[in-house]
């Protein structure tokens, strides 16, 4: 019974752990989809919101990102809103 609970105590550790290393470093399930469908192209807002992409540069706000996203192809995500 003894061996049960340390098990799970250690466990519970390890968890508790892991969840703050990805917390810290933002592993990709934290990323989020930017919504580029709302920007009209060929221009962007002059707006300063920087969001840092996961390609860990820093855009000075979501739209362009979502310019970058169609000039390259790539799948950029946001990791984060300010800069990376």
């Amino acid at each position: 019974m003894a061996l049960k609970a340390l098990r799970l105590v250690l466990f519970l550790v390890w968890w508790d752990s892991a969840a703050s290393f990805n917390a810290q470093f933002g592993q990709p399930s934290e990323y989020s989809t930017p919504n580029c469908h709302q920007y009209s192209l060929p221009g962007c807002p002059r707006d300063f919101n920087p969001v840092c992409g996961s390609d860990l540069s820093t855009y000075p706000n979501e739209c362009t990102l979502c310019m970058k996203i169609r000039e390259d192809g790539r799948d950029i995500k946001i990791i984060r809103s300010g800069p990376c």
